[in-house]
């Protein structure tokens, strides 16, 4: 095969095919289960988690389930004609949060976010069930309530991660344009080769590609928005 022609490993299958576009590196689009946790786990150990300080929590009026004072900016904001809140952390510009970094990662306020925080329903008034659009990802994040009753915060920053670090396959990689696909397998060099750890960077280099390098290196979380559906919201990136 010439030197000049690119390899990409898919994720269902051992062949390798040559992709019509050639690029400088080989991405790999792997079936093999990278040793970096694809869906279930960080990239790096967890940081600890701090709570926060009494004046960056939840209003009281938005989540009546604590008793805690309202936080500088962090009002929910009513949505549509169905009047639904979204949890403040996930509201535009709530956190700092790269959504190629696990949720542990995630900084409102310099501080992480508490367990508790991470308890609190997404929603007011609490949904069951929601889901996640994005115009550059051909799938949506089903999320539903962990604990039986309602979506909680945590379950959308963990379902979002989860997600994302589902390995492409064949056809997702080629429903892309070819100038896409250049800039998705860019997306995926930049995010192996930003690891300081010589063996994450490897680990990270064979998991392949994944559904995160359909954002094309958008990967900073902006918030989420609706647009009157209660149960599907809209992921903005940066």
């Amino acid at each position: 095969m010439p030197s000049n022609i690119k390899q990409v490993r898919f994720a269902y299958q051992n062949l390798v095919y040559p992709a019509p576009i050639p690029v400088p590196t080989p991405p790999g689009l792997s079936r093999s289960v990278s040793t970096v946790p694809s869906s279930s786990g960080p990239i790096t150990p967890p940081d600890a988690r701090h709570p926060l300080p009494a004046h960056y929590a939840l209003p009281k009026h938005a989540y009546p389930h604590h008793g805690i004072p309202k936080a500088p900016s962090s009002t929910p904001r009513y949505l549509g004609p169905a009047s639904v809140a979204i949890h403040p952390y996930l509201a535009t510009d709530g956190v700092v949060w790269d959504l190629m970094d696990a949720p542990s990662a995630i900084i409102r306020n310099g501080h992480s976010v508490s367990s508790r925080a991470l308890s609190e329903p997404a929603t007011r008034p609490a949904l069951p069930f929601i889901s996640i659009v994005n115009p550059r990802l051909p799938w949506s994040f089903k999320i539903h309530a962990s604990n039986a009753r309602y979506v909680t915060l945590g379950d959308v920053l963990d379902s979002l991660f989860r997600t994302l670090r589902i390995n492409l396959a064949q056809p997702d990689f080629h429903s892309l344009s070819d100038k896409d696909r250049r800039r998705a397998t860019r997306a995926y060099e930049d995010r192996y080769r930003r690891l300081r750890s010589s063996r994450m960077y490897e680990e990270e280099k064979r998991g392949g590609m994944k559904r995160v390098d359909f954002l094309l290196g958008h990967t900073r979380f902006v918030g989420l928005t609706n647009d009157g559906r209660p149960d599907q919201w809209h992921l903005r990136v940066s």
